[in-house]
């Protein structure tokens, strides 16, 4: 029912009131929600795996966490797109439309109909918040009010063009490196985890730095997420 972007304003009220946990009466009136309609807001959080329920109280996941408290600006945008995969739905249109211009509101509303089985009462409320959502994460390329898919995911690893070069080991300098086989990496390597090589254009591979609190299933779980929107060679 809520898009993304409100599912970030949940967690970080969860996480500056509560200290990553926050019953519903305060969360409702720190959202200026009414406490009976305040579960759909959870709810909502809970496909981007955002929230866990425990009784009254919401609490943040750790891939929550990677976001209210991020160790660089990396880290929180990687962990913002992630939360977007994380959603089942949402990951299955983004491969949908790799390579491709996302459809406008109404004409992917009918699609969610009729491709993916959305109710005709829930389509173009979905339709809104994936387009919403899409744009919060900086997955897709907006220009002349259009949306774009780049066809191999590079956005997945930066939400600009920018690339940095991996600085090399003295020994690796005595030999030149082609413009070919020079790998591009995000991040910081010291404080994040570890890198996960992703082939990229021009032969080229490209290093996601996956922060090291993920645990091997949330690590697993990203790699399926991401070998489903990178094309193979």
């Amino acid at each position: 029912m809520f898009d993304l972007e409100d599912a970030v304003k949940l967690i970080e009220i969860v996480d500056k009131k509560g200290g990553g946990k926050l019953d519903s009466d305060s969360l409702a009136q720190e959202m200026n929600y009414k406490t009976s309609t305040i579960r759909h807001h959870v709810r909502s959080a809970k496909y981007f795996d955002l929230v866990e329920q425990e009784g009254d109280l919401s609490v943040n996941t750790e891939l929550a966490k990677s976001i209210c408290m991020p160790i660089s600006n990396e880290e929180k945008t990687q962990s913002i797109q992630n939360a977007f995969l994380s959603c089942g739905l949402y990951s299955r249109l983004l491969g949908r439309f790799k390579g491709a211009r996302v459809p406008e509101e109404s004409t992917l509303s009918n699609i969610l109909h009729r491709e993916f089985e959305v109710s005709a009462t829930g389509k173009d409320v979905l339709a809104k918040n994936f387009i919403a959502s899409l744009k919060f994460t900086g997955l897709a390329k907006e220009q002349d009010d259009e949306l774009s898919i780049p066809p191999n995911g590079e956005s997945l690893i930066a939400r600009t063009d920018e690339t940095y070069e991996v600085p090399q080991k003295a020994e690796e300098q005595k030999s030149p490196v082609s413009k070919e086989e020079q790998v591009a990496s995000v991040g910081n390597q010291e404080s994040q985890g570890y890198n996960l090589p992703l082939p990229i254009s021009g032969g080229r591979t490209a290093n996601l730095i996956v922060p090291g609190m993920l645990s091997k299933k949330e690590a697993d779980k990203l790699k399926k997420l991401i070998d489903l929107l990178v094309e193979e060679d």
